[in-house]
Parts: C-alpha cells; sequence; structure tokens
C-alpha cells in the first residue's frame, strides 16, 4: 500500500446538516435539564450512575461536531465558511455547557459522605468525579460560572482566534518566494550560516512589525486568567492553576523547574562542543539548530509513514497496528497549504473516534520525526479509549509520554540502521533535549514572570527584555543572542494559547528518558506495562499513574535521572 501526502477526511465527524446536529443536542439537553428535580442528596447510586451515562452520551455529539468546525478552521484559517461556522458553534456549546452545569455544582455541594460514597459506586467514573471534588474550593455559584462561560467567548476564546488569524496570514518572503511558516521553519536549520540568520530575520519580522497587537492580546489573556482564578476562584497563584488542571502537586512542578534550571551548563558544554565541531568562531542563537551535515535527502512522505510503523512494530505489533489504523483511515492532513495553521497536533474526536493529526510535511527528517510524535499522541488515545469519554485524554504532562516514546524509537532505529550517521544522530537528538527541556522550562520561567510584570503595568518591551536576558542565561555566556530573539515569545502559540502549557513537553522528555533506560534494561517485559500505563488514559491522577513503573515526580532525584542520561550522550561525542 502507498501512503501518499493528502487533507484529511472529516466525514465521520461531519454532521450532515450542522443545524440538525445542533438542534438534536438542544434537545438532548433540555431532556438532561428536566432530570434536575432528580437531583437529591438521597439519590440512589444506580439512578446517579444512568444520569452520568447520559451526560456522557450527550458529550460524545458535543464533542464530534465541535472538533470537526476546528479541525475545518484549522486546515484553512482564510475559509471565512469555516471561521463563521467554528464561531457559531463555539458559541452554540457555551450555551449548552452553561444549562449542563448544575450537575457538577450540585454534586460538588453534596455532604462529604454522600460524594464519597457516589465516588465509591461509580466504577470507571470515579476518576472523574474525584476531580469534581478537588475542584470544590475554586468553584463559584452556578450564575457565576455561566456569566464567565459566555464572555469568554467574547474574551479570551475570542483574543485566541485573533492571534491564530493574525499570525496565520503572515507572509515570508525569503529568496526571492513567498514561503509559508512551516517552510521558514526548515531553513532556520539550513546548513549555511548566512542563509539561518536571514531565515531568522525574515520569520521573526512580521511578529516584530505586529509586537504591540499581539502585545496586547497577551496582556489580556494574562489579566483575564489572574482575574478569574486568582481573585475570583481563589487559586495560589497563576502557575497553580496549571498544575490543579494537571493534578499535579505544586511541589512535583517546582522540583522539576529546579532541577531543568540546575542542568542548563550541561546544554552550555554541548553548544561548545557543538560549535568546536562545526568549525564556528562563535555560536550564535541562529546557530544552535543547524546540522552538522547538510541534510540533502528529502523523504518522501510514503517513506516516512513506513519508517515510522516499522519502528513501532519493532517494539510492539500493536502500536504500528494502531498507527495504521490512523494513516488507513486517512485522519492525517500532512499537506503545506497557505491559511493552514502553523505547527502540528494530534486531535481526538472522542473515545471511540479514530484520532486526527495535523502536520506540514516538507520532506525533512525532522518531520519524520514529527509524525512519528504526533502518531504516538494517536496512539495513545487509541489505547485509552477503554476509558471513558470523561477520563480518555491524559492529563498534559503524561500525553506527551507516547509521542516522546516514539521519537526516541525512531531515532534509535535509526542510528542501528546507519552506524556511520551516528554522531549526526546523537547531535540532533540533543539539539531536540535542549528545545523540548531547557527551553520549555524556560518558557514557563519566562510565563511566570510576564504574568506578574503585567499586574505591574510593565510594557510589551519591558517584557521582551526579561525575556532576551533570561535566554541569554539560559544559553551561557559562549552563544551570542541577537536583540531580535526577544520577540521570540510572541511566536509561541502556548504561551497565548495554554498559559503554563510548555513543562509538560519537560515533564514528558525527562519522564520517557528514564521510561526509556527502564526498557533498554527489561526489554519485551517493559512493553506490557508501557501499554498499561497509556491504556489508563486520564483515569487516574499523574501520580497514581506514574507510581506503576516506580517513578516518584516529586523526587529531585527522579529528574536527574533524565539528565544523567543526557549527560552521558554529550559525554558520547566530546
Amino acid at each position: 500500500m502507498n501512503y501518499n501526502s493528502n487533507c484529511w477526511d472529516l466525514d465521520k465527524i461531519k454532521p450532515k446538516s450542522l443545524d440538525h446536529e445542533l438542534k438534536e443536542i438542544e434537545l438532548k439537553t433540555s431532556k438532561l435539564e428536566q432530570k434536575r428535580t432528580q437531583l437529591k442528596s438521597s439519590i440512589f447510586p444506580t439512578n446517579f450512575l444512568k444520569l452520568l451515562q447520559e451526560f456522557e452520551q450527550l458529550k460524545i455529539q458535543i464533542g464530534k461536531v465541535g472538533v470537526y468546525t476546528h479541525l475545518k478552521f484549522c486546515e484553512n484559517t482564510l475559509n471565512q465558511k469555516a471561521v463563521a461556522e467554528m464561531s457559531l458553534v463555539e458559541n452554540f456549546l457555551t450555551r449548552i455547557t452553561n444549562r449542563l452545569l448544575f450537575f457538577s455544582i450540585w454534586f460538588k455541594s453534596l455532604p462529604a459522605a454522600k460524594v464519597n460514597e457516589l465516588i465509591a459506586q461509580s466504577g470507571k467514573y470515579s476518576y472523574f468525579l474525584e476531580v469534581f471534588k478537588k475542584n470544590k474550593p475554586y468553584t463559584l455559584k452556578e450564575n457565576e460560572e455561566k456569566i464567565i462561560n459566555l464572555k469568554e467567548i467574547t474574551g479570551v476564546s475570542a483574543l485566541n482566534n485573533i492571534y491564530n488569524l493574525l499570525t496565520s496570514q503572515f507572509e515570508f518572503t525569503f529568496q526571492g518566494k513567498k514561503r509559508t511558516q512551516e517552510e521558514m521553519v526548515t531553513y532556520v536549520r539550513s546548513s549555511f550560516a548566512a542563509v539561518r540568520e536571514e531565515a531568522y530575520q525574515t520569520l521573526f519580522r512580521p511578529f516584530v512589525k505586529n509586537k504591540q497587537v499581539l502585545g496586547e492580546v497577551y496582556k489580556n489573556i494574562v489579566n483575564d486568567w489572574k482575574i478569574e482564578n486568582v481573585d475570583l476562584r481563589g487559586y495560589k497563584n497563576p502557575l497553580n492553576v496549571r498544575n490543579t488542571a494537571n493534578d499535579l502537586p505544586d511541589k512535583a512542578v517546582e522540583v522539576l523547574l529546579k532541577v531543568c534550571k540546575k542542568n542548563q551548563a550541561l546544554f552550555h558544554r554541548f553548544f561548545e562542543i557543538k560549535r568546536k565541531k562545526m568549525g564556528l568562531k562563535k555560536m550564535r542563537r541562529y546557530d544552535i539548530y543547524a546540522p552538522l551535515k547538510e541534510e540533502k535527502e528529502h523523504i518522501a512522505y510514503d517513506k516516512a509513514v513506513r519508517m515510522v510503523l516499522d519502528t513501532l512494530e519493532n517494539f510492539s505489533p500493536e502500536l504500528k497496528k494502531l498507527a495504521e489504523l490512523i494513516i488507513q483511515s486517512n485522519h492525517v492532513h500532512s499537506t503545506v497549504q497557505a491559511g493552514k495553521v502553523s505547527g502540528a497536533f494530534c486531535c481526538s474526536a472522542g473515545a471511540k473516534i479514530t484520532p486526527y493529526v495535523l502536520l506540514s510535511y516538507t520532506g525533512k527528517y525532522r518531520d519524520v520525526s514529527t509524525l512519528a510524535h504526533e502518531l504516538g499522541h494517536g496512539i495513545h488515545y487509541l489505547l485509552s479509549s477503554v476509558q471513558t469519554e470523561f477520563t480518555n485524554s491524559a492529563c498534559l504532562p503524561l500525553a506527551e509520554t507516547a509521542s516522546i516514546f516514539s521519537e526516541m524509537l525512531l531515532s534509535e532505529k535509526i542510528l542501528q540502521q546507519n552506524p556511520k550517521a551516528a554522531e549526526s544522530i546523537i547531535f540532533t537528538k540533543l539539539d531536540d533535549l535542549y528545545a523540548s527541556i531547557i527551553r520549555q522550562a524556560g518558557f514557563v520561567e519566562f510565563e511566570i514572570k510576564a504574568h506578574q510584570m503585567l499586574q505591574e503595568g510593565k510594557t510589551v518591551d519591558e517584557i521582551s527584555a526579561v525575556y532576551l536576558a533570561d535566554l541569554r542565561s539560559q544559553l551561557g555566556p559562549k552563544v551570542e543572542v541577537n536583540e531580535i530573539f526577544a520577540n521570540e515569545w510572541t511566536y509561541i502559540p502556548h504561551i497565548f494559547h495554554t498559559p503554563f502549557y510548555c513543562y509538560a513537553y519537560a515533564f514528558g522528555n525527562l519522564l520517557t528518558l528514564a521510561l526509556y533506560e527502564v526498557y533498554k534494561e527489561q526489554g519485551n517485559k517493559f512493553v506490557p506495562k508501557f501499554i498499561k500505563l497509556l491504556s489508563l488514559g486520564g483515569s487516574a491522577s499523574p501520580v497514581e499513574i506514574t507510581k506503576l513503573v516506580g517513578v516518584d515526580i516529586a523526587s529531585e532525584k527522579f529528574w536527574q535521572k533524565g539528565f544523567d542520561v543526557i549527560e552521558r550522550m554529550i559525554k558520547e561525542i566530546t
């Protein structure tokens, strides 16, 4: 079978009629609202469970229509109909969510003994209800929750749409041709220093030009985050909001960030080794992702898919079949096209629906790695489809486990097949580990400062100056960082869309490095443990799930193990 780079098939989630679908959701919501009178502290667990299952069925229908309009927008943000439909559905579903709020608020209002009784007898729904219980201190009155949801449509959600629309329309003229943002990312990794510099300048130019607008968008996102979550809901601080959503102890995240900062010097050593290896007089920020050798090969999409599938099959035929299901279902959008959102993602439309993957494939090895990464996410979704609609998706830090593990399997396989390329592959892997651990932890450290600075009335330029100073410290005294990188933070969508998201990458990479060490020690015995971990999805807390593989995520020693692996890699190239 040939695998061709193409657009995805959304027919499985496409409503026959959007108007009819919304009316059906409206009708089912009305029926659930009528059952509000059944919600009493004397409710029997069996009746409660039936009601919970009805909510779950409605969630399936809501998820499909919401994801469909989102994916249509992502494939072409210039499509006015797609933009309009996404806005229509977003508004509609917000109103539906508001009408269903009564259930969670009622549950949180129950006496502790009744809450514990219902949780104990709820089977596979227990963790979902445990999260309700944990979030009780941060829950407002029903009408207040409704107001917040309604205002979010014209607030944060609208601001993020503006960010997407604005940045997806940025034009990049490079070497006499118009390029997409994804194409520009390949040029910043060119083998030629002058090309890298010009590519970065071209890539960041529209972000610098629009820094005031992007800064204003960010300022309002940050203010909303603080007003709603800290002032109204009572979270300890802006970062605690994300930690609570991830069901992670603050201590675990604090220790993770602390260990990342402590190990920055490892990469200072690596950058100096790389500078000498490349014969550069000085290492610049423009150069840190430069390949040791020019990547001349264009890897056809068909070959890339086969590389990833073969890699997965060597680890587990079961994982290979799951990845193949996504490909053969035509659920991957891999073509490069104008208006397509930048980056890559894997999106679940429900526990029983094969997930969708978006990337822009340009034929570079990095794209093959991205394909492995996103298919890893898809495998995770498919394995956890045994869970409920409420607990199918793992929390953000654990959601990166399968994706990063798939990348590691790919790089190890290529290393084995082509020993002559070993040095180059190790350098590339260390580039990636810097980008996905130290860089991502740095984004979160910056966000902590930026959120505080904006409350103090600081300007966009003052925030950018702090970002630049932090970046220079992160890269070390021997790496030269041009002033244009002060505005690099405006180029990072996660900082806008999902505050403090990025520590999930550091968490996922360091966890996976440790897991990969266990795999090398245990061989095939490790495979069923890994599959079990993934199949849990979001049905338990990260602390409980990681305990299954003997991990203490609040331990500094544990996180240091990941950096010990990195140090060994650096010694191999010294």
